[in-house]
Parts: C-alpha cells; structure tokens; sequence
C-alpha cells in the first residue's frame, strides 16, 4: 500500500500517521483524500451521485471568509468536463474547497481544508467500493490530517495555480455557464 502524499497546496511537516483508511459514520465518509487518487475519485464520484449533478467551490473572499459558487444541473459528463478542465487547479490548490451533489439526491463529496474528504450519502457501500479500488480501507479510528495537525506538526494551506490560471479563473469562466455566488 502506497503512503499518503500530500497536494501540493498542503504543507504538513509530518504525516506519517495518516493511512489510506477512512471512518463511516450514519451516512458520511470521512478521510484524508492522498493527492494521487483525487482524479479517480472524483472522476468516478459523479457518476455515483448520478445526474443532475452540482459543482460548487468555496474560494478566499476580502474579508478573510469564503465565497460560495454553484453551478447546478450539469450532466456526469458536463461534471467530468469540469475535472479534467480544473483539475490541475482542484487538486492541487490548498485554500479552495469544493465537491459535487446531486441536484435530485442527498448525495455529496466535499473536499475540505488539509485534503479532508467528507462523502454524505445514503449508499456508503458505492462509495466504500470506490475507496477500496484506491487501496483504502475502513477504520473507525482512521487518522485524518486535521487530527495531526498543532505546534509541533504546523500545517500551511497556499493557493496554486496551474498553467498560470487560478481558482478565480474557475469562477469566472463557469460564471458563463450558469454559475453563481450562493447567498
């Protein structure tokens, strides 16, 4: 089994107690997502969650909160398109969170700070067969990035672009599709 690896994004001196191993708890999933698997998981998520899908991203705003942006009512390969358009950015940035849902269902994958995967559903096992594709397993006291983190292990989230664009390149170009910021 490979280690866990860091996005590029993520800075966290050590993270050697963080395993390919996740919780379930009720209906959600929780797991430090390695960088290598974001792509697969992704990719094959929205499929799981089924159509509609939603994308939706949290960036920095002026204030030091985060902005909220959807984009509702895309196709699995709309979605898809979105990945592997963005996702050079999505995967490596460590400042932005974002995830997918479904529109019609209770359905959702939200990557959070420090590569936190939280997967809210009513069908854990599709998700389960996923992970285990990727070399996880589940634990129940799986280790999480958020829970090595303090003094002596300091974590740094940075913004990263890609290809010289950034995630405000993500909103403003989807803001063409449809778009818009969540009140």
């Amino acid at each position: 089994m490979r280690g866990f690896k860091l996005i590029p994004g993520v800075s966290i001196p050590d993270v050697s107690a963080v395993k390919k191993e996740y919780r379930l708890y009720k209906n959600e999933l929780t797991l430090s997502l390695s960088a290598e698997d974001y792509k697969k998981f992704f990719t094959d998520a929205v499929g799981i969650i089924g159509e509609p899908v939603f994308f939706f991203i949290e960036i920095p705003a002026d204030d030091d909160s985060m902005r909220l942006y959807y984009l509702d009512n895309c196709t699995v390969p709309v979605a898809r398109a979105i990945i592997k358009r963005y996702g050079d950015i999505l995967f490596s940035d460590g400042v932005i969170r974002f995830g997918f849902g479904g529109n019609k269902s209770s359905e959702e994958v939200y990557m959070r700070e420090y590569q936190t995967l939280s997967v809210y559903t009513e069908r854990a096992g599709e998700y389960e067969k996923l992970l285990s594709s990727l070399g996880y397993s589940r634990n129940p006291k799986a280790v999480l990035t958020w829970d090595i983190i303090g003094e002596k292990n300091a974590a740094e989230c940075v913004n990263v672009d890609a290809d010289g664009e950034g995630y405000a390149d993500i909103v403003n170009n989807l803001i063409d599709i449809g778009m818009y910021p969540a009140e």
